[in-house]
């Protein structure tokens, strides 16, 4: 198949040989650049040195606008996409600059077989010129214009007389290929919360590699806090000691968190949106269990000083004064005091008893009211 291209209108003075142009199962550019396939004359420069390219794949031809200026379709204000390869269908108009040109579709002609030229074996058995003399002439027959023989061995295909197009409508059910660069952006806004409409594509990029640099540097804080996390609670008492969550083993990678999260995609792997979720309520958790623990000691201290504590300490250890008074109970409480103090197993049983059973009875309640939420 090929591809016509014929100037429906032109500036005066053009040369002729430049007001068609025929593309035979390839393509070309267009435009008033020397170097092009098809050059068109503009003097008022109009048209881009190169304008358009024509593409030829899979039996389609297409044109891709790669003007300053623009490529429309007729007389009306629809523009192609700069860049987007578009169909070419017959009878549509182009506007380049000051010029229309109509595009149209040709069935390549069969040519004929090499065997139609060779002169016959018994070519010279009738010849008599006498009989030739009176034989009548043959009619004369006009040239037939459409032969293509000689055509064809010059390369060159004659373009057939076509009626003109009715409308220059676009092509009926010709839908134009999506954005992906566009769509990219579009979804990127979406996902990060952020309207990027007002920013140009290099203000866009750098807003994205921001972006990637805080991703890194929230990561590398939530690392942190999970590793001092499980510090603490190793070191508060070996029974609160635990393993890390499997939400918490690959953010707990060092340097790999980010690549076991954003590209690795491995076998029974948290998604990474709930290994965030997760981490981050492990920490909530943490601190609501730690506060209960410090107010449960805090209750335990106070008890182990109340008065009546004091006293039934004082008759188990065979302090209770003969004569109550002020002095005596005082000097009473001095020795259990210093009991206290010498004595490593109380602040230890505060820990141990108090703070950990309700830091653990807090992770359960919390725990619990998370998953029936999650439910």
């Amino acid at each position: 198949m090929q591809l016509v291209f014929e100037l429906c209108s032109h500036g005066p003075g053009m040369p002729g040989a430049t007001r068609n142009k025929v593309f035979d199962g390839a393509g070309g550019v267009i435009g008033r650049g020397a170097d092009c396939d098809w050059v068109i004359a503009d003097h008022s420069r109009q048209l881009s040195s190169h304008h358009a390219l024509v593409s030829f794949r899979d039996g389609q031809y297409f044109l891709t606008d790669i003007s300053s200026n623009g490529i429309c379709l007729g007389d009306s204000a629809v523009r192609l996409r700069k860049g987007q390869a578009r169909p070419i269908t017959p009878g549509t108009v182009f506007r380049m600059g000051p010029f229309e040109i109509r595009a149209q579709l040709v069935e390549r002609s069969g040519g004929t077989s090499p065997g139609d030229n060779l002169i016959p074996d018994d070519a010279f058995l009738q010849l008599d010129s006498v009989r030739a003399m009176n034989d009548p002439a043959p009619p004369s027959v006009a040239p037939n214009w459409t032969d293509t023989s000689t055509v064809e061995r010059h390369h060159v295909i004659v373009p057939t007389l076509v009626e003109p197009a009715a409308t220059c409508a676009p092509a009926a059910g010709y839908v134009p290929a999506v954005d992906t660069h566009e769509r990219f952006w579009r979804d990127f806004s979406e996902a990060l919360g952020v309207c990027l409409e007002p920013l140009d594509e290099p203000g866009r990029q750098a807003l994205a590699v921001k972006a990637a640099g805080l991703l890194r540097q929230a990561i590398e804080g939530l690392q942190q806090n999970l590793h001092t996390h499980q510090e603490l609670t190793s070191e508060l008492n070996t029974a609160l000691g635990r393993a890390p969550t499997s939400a918490e083993r690959p953010l707990m990678c060092g340097a790999q968190a980010l690549e076991a999260m954003l590209v690795a995609d491995r076998q029974g792997q948290l998604p990474a949106e709930q290994m965030i979720t997760q981490a981050y309520r492990d920490l909530q958790v943490h601190q609501v269990a730690v506060l209960a623990g410090c107010r449960a000691a805090m209750r335990g201290a106070l008890a182990a000083f109340a008065p009546g504590q004091l006293l039934a300490c004082f008759q188990k250890q065979g302090n209770t004064p003969w004569i109550p008074s002020s002095g005596a109970y005082w000097r009473a409480y001095l020795v259990h005091y210093q009991r206290l103090v010498e004595e490593d197993g109380w602040t230890e049983r505060l820990l141990s008893e108090d703070f950990a059973n309700a830091y653990t009875e807090q992770v359960r309640l919390v725990s619990t009211l998370h998953s029936t939420c999650s439910g």
